[in-house]
């Protein structure tokens, strides 16, 4: 690999591991989902609990698949009211989704002992330097 492919993987981990905190999110996440009764902390990595994982991510997927197909990806999500009583924002289908993927990802990467920052921060230096439409993909 040449310098210069080299030098921009590096620049872009750096830049991510500066600049990207999910450890604390991470944790605070676990820490609501143990509280909560969602899961135990720390969670027996077995195949019952990995699909568990698995279906809750898909599930949160499949519903912004599903607000979007419906035409409310940018409508108020059905607890705006609720937050709006607890003196949040109210978030639109398409916050509130991607809220929930990126939580239950976490969650998921918490109880497999996955370093988040620096994966982010390393598949995002190697993604710099794929090419563009690596391997014919169009999305």
């Amino acid at each position: 690999m040449d310098d210069e492919t080299k030098s921009k993987a590096n620049g872009a981990y750096e830049l991510m591991r500066e600049h990207v905190d999910v450890h604390n999110a991470m944790v605070l996440i676990t820490e609501n989902a143990v509280a909560k009764v969602f899961r135990q902390h720390p969670w027996p990595i077995t195949r019952e609990n990995m699909a568990v994982f698995d279906v809750n991510l898909h599930g949160e997927v499949s519903e912004l698949w599903e607000a979007f197909r419906d035409g409310r990806i940018n409508a108020r999500c059905d607890k705006a009211e609720k937050m709006e009583a607890l003196g949040l924002p109210a978030l639109t289908c398409a916050e509130e989704e991607i809220a929930d993927i990126i939580i239950r990802a976490l969650d998921t990467a918490n109880a497999l002992g996955v370093d988040v920052r620096r994966a982010i921060a390393v598949k995002h230096a190697y993604n710099t330097t794929r090419p563009i439409l690596h391997g014919g993909k169009l999305a």
